[in-house]
């Protein structure tokens, strides 16, 4: 099995493709988006990857509905035929944001998959591990060895994700990643977002172990109201992404919000 990250500078987003057994899925694609114009010379270079390695595409992945950047999974499905897939509890997610963005109906997805959920491919399982906290509809896809967590972990001196977004719970999240923390010390940990300074290349992978010794709000020693208090002081301090008023609406449903 191969793990191919892509780095999207613009948003500080890292989406992956995954092969085996000449077989390709992509986890967190994501479009490119200014003032009001979407491009896809991002994922095309993705696609273009794929298609250089002779990999049929057979599903696209998304950890959660990501209001920092749009994603593409609805486009490489349009393009290649690959199969979408998310969260069950995208629902739950539609349902806190429909009122705000004024949603009428959310986008369809191939597999809405749990904590059960199994999918074959190629010589393996994709196996499915609920981690809401940020989201109510994270989760983590676990393919061996590796887990590809979405926004639930950042890299160690970093710490977590925020969890002020409607459905958002530092106790839930304290929970998803102690659950995470139980898996074996050399579980290679793929992140989705790293924010290097100018020159720096991205964290794209870090190891169990060294999330569970080095992240700086929550490590193996870390009870939970030490975490909660530190993670609801630090989201007093932030600013809201500068894309979610088009990301969130757009990836709920694949259209645009009108302007």
């Amino acid at each position: 099995m191969n793990v191919q990250p892509f780095f999207h500078a613009e948003t500080g987003s890292l989406t992956y493709v995954v092969s085996d057994s000449g077989l390709a899925l992509i986890i967190d694609p994501v479009l490119d988006y200014d003032n009001g114009d979407i491009s896809h010379s991002h994922i095309d270079t993705i696609l273009e990857y794929i298609k250089r390695k002779g990999l049929e595409l057979r599903y696209v992945l998304d950890t959660h509905i990501h209001a920092d950047h749009l994603s593409a999974s609805q486009y490489v499905k349009k393009v290649t035929g690959a199969k979408t897939v998310i969260s069950h509890r995208i629902k739950e997610v539609f349902a806190q944001w429909k009122s705000k963005f004024g949603l009428e109906n959310l986008a369809n997805f191939d597999f809405l998959v749990n904590e059960n959920s199994k999918i074959h491919f190629g010589s393996t399982v994709i196996e499915v591990i609920e981690t809401p906290g940020h989201t109510p509809a994270c989760v983590t896809y676990k393919i061996d060895d590796n887990v590809f967590v979405g926004d639930t972990l950042f890299a160690p001196d970093k710490g977590t994700s925020r969890v002020d977004f409607p459905g958002g719970s530092a106790e839930d999240l304290y929970n998803s990643i102690r659950k995470l923390y139980e898996l074996p010390s050399g579980t290679n940990v793929y992140l989705c977002h790293d924010y290097p300074p100018l020159g720096s290349s991205p964290t794209m992978c870090v190891k169990m172990d060294w999330q569970k010794r080095r992240n700086i709000m929550l490590n193996q020693n870390t009870s939970m109201g030490e975490y909660v208090f530190a993670r609801s002081k630090r989201d007093e301090s932030l600013k809201e992404p500068k894309l979610l008023n088009v990301s969130v609406p757009f990836n709920l449903t694949f259209k645009l919000p009108e302007t």
